[in-house]
């Protein structure tokens, strides 16, 4: 590193109260516009873009009370992060308040990769750091991140913090790896297991380039808390791995990882080339080009994309910080501005997810949500296939027929070719009503009776369907779900969706 560089790492590497007020402003001013924007389409009403947070708040609840499951009266595992429910549990106390905790959270560790990449950016002599920075949110749906109620946003302040580590050891003399980095590492897989395809190279990196004893002992930690949580599944009688992980996977053999792998590829394609490129023409450190193609082929072959953009955001932000700190070297001034500003044009996909997030908050109302009041009067077992919002309205039995929450209905649904099955599981746990979308279940029991259709009318971002249809399995329990639907219908009459009675 050049002499006028050191000098300008030194000038630029803290963060002062005027760079702040500019991080403020350009991270919560776009979040804050988000939050009112769904809070418009929803009545007033703050819901996550997705169904699944409310799976791991109803699980946290639990947790708290010492159960580890949706139903109090049988195990479960559905939530594909470890540590998040866990995190989450002590908030649980908070009564209404709790349903704001993972937003609170999310915030938090959205703000900290801003200033992450804020703060390495200035570090780095960079010209316009907060646009760049405001490039990269706006790119990889940050901003949209946290309003899906995930444990996403701390997975990628995590990646954030070790990408952040490896570039100041390799661009900016500092030589020190603190424990924190360690510690980001291990708990990097306990967020969400694909955080092995970062925490793993890295380890190699370090133990290759820095020391031997922190690397191994970091790696064994891993090791015991990942094989100690499938022991502990296993002893419920839940498998070696969450539900959610298994019903979630599509790679069972040979030909399907070939086929996941082409699939992936055909979405990051153009990423993959772009590192390849990367690494050929500014091949000059080793070690940085070894960590984003490993990094890179451990996602593409056991990674996941989509589903509203959240799974590829911690690898798209790993590659982008360590390209950042390669462009740094060979561009200046308006040549980093010119490139990483225009980001946004690349990833018009993600871009298209921040800014539909209040459409898709809306999605969860006037579906989920609307779905969960139901139940809420009802006031009885209801088999469904989205299960978060409906599991927190009730304290009667949830009978979850994606599998995510029920192990036996997992195994039966990935064994029998049609959806026979259900009547006999929902008979076994005594269950007389079904919300399902009868997309997902060809050959329904016989005995199902169609009351009537919840459908959206505002377009479809983030539900698995527009429509959830409505049944019962004996005229009885039709008639009492008509019932409560009228009183339903007249406590929400103006909202945007319609329920057409069919029977």
């Amino acid at each position: 590193m050049s002499q006028l560089n050191v000098e300008n790492f030194y000038r630029n590497s803290r963060i002062n109260t005027s760079d702040m007020r500019i991080a403020i402003l350009v991270f919560f001013v776009p979040t804050g516009l988000l939050l009112l924007s769904t809070l418009v389409m929803n009545s007033g009403v703050m819901i996550y873009t997705l169904d699944d947070p409310y799976i791991h708040m109803k699980m946290a609840r639990n947790i708290w009370n010492g159960h580890y499951g949706i139903n109090l009266h049988e195990y479960s595992a559905p939530s594909s992060s470890i540590i998040w429910p866990f995190l989450l549990a002590p908030f649980s106390y908070l009564g209404s308040v709790f349903f704001y905790v993972p937003l609170a959270l999310n915030a938090v560790f959205a703000f900290l990769t801003f200033l992450l990449i804020f703060n390495l950016l200035k570090s780095l002599g960079c010209k316009y750091a907060a646009l760049i920075t405001f490039a990269i949110f706006c790119s990889f749906n940050l901003y949209g991140l946290v309003y899906n109620g995930m444990e996403h946003s701390l997975q990628v302040a995590l990646t954030a913090f070790i990408a952040a580590s490896i570039v100041r050891r390799e661009y900016l003399q500092e030589e020190k790896i603190t424990n924190f980095t360690y510690f980001a590492i291990f708990l990097l897989p306990l967020v969400r297991y694909e955080g092995l395809a970062v925490s793993l190279p890295t380890l190699i990196y370090l133990l290759i380039n820095v020391e031997r004893k922190k690397p191994l002992f970091c790696a064994i930690a891993i090791l015991l808390a990942l094989v100690s949580f499938s022991f502990f599944l296993n002893s419920l009688g839940l498998g070696w791995l969450p539900s959610s992980v298994l019903a979630k996977s599509d790679i069972n053999d040979m030909a399907s990882l070939g086929l996941h792998v082409l699939t992936q590829y055909g979405q990051w394609g153009w990423v993959v080339y772009t590192v390849l490129m990367v690494c050929a023409f500014f091949a000059g450190n080793k070690s940085v080009i070894w960590l984003l193609l490993s990094v890179t082929l451990l996602h593409m072959v056991f990674g996941k994309s989509g589903w509203y953009g959240r799974y590829e955001i911690y690898w798209l932000v790993f590659v982008a910080m360590l390209i950042l700190a390669i462009c740094s070297t060979q561009l200046v001034g308006r040549g980093m501005v010119l490139v990483f500003s225009c980001l946004p044009v690349a990833f018009t996909g993600l871009v298209y997810v921040t800014l539909s997030t209040p459409w898709a908050s809306a999605n969860i109302y006037n579906q989920q949500y609307m779905m969960s009041m139901i139940v809420g009067r009802l006031n009885e077992a209801v088999a469904v296939n989205d299960l978060g919002l409906v599991s927190l309205a009730t304290d009667n039995y949830i009978l979850d027929l994606a599998g995510l929450a029920s192990y036996e209905a997992l195994l039966l649904r990935r064994k029998q070719k049609d959806s026979l099955w259900i009547g006999g599981l929902m008979k076994r746990h005594n269950v007389k009503y079904a919300f399902i979308y009868e997309e997902w279940f060809a050959g329904r029991p016989a005995n199902f009776l169609k009351v009537a259709i919840l459908k959206l009318a505002v377009p479809n971002i983030t539900s698995a369907e527009s429509s959830v249809s409505l049944y019962a399995v004996d005229s009885a329990s039709a008639d009492k779900l008509k019932v409560v639907l009228a009183e339903f219908r007249k406590a929400y009459p103006s909202r945007q969706f319609e329920l057409i009675y069919v029977q």
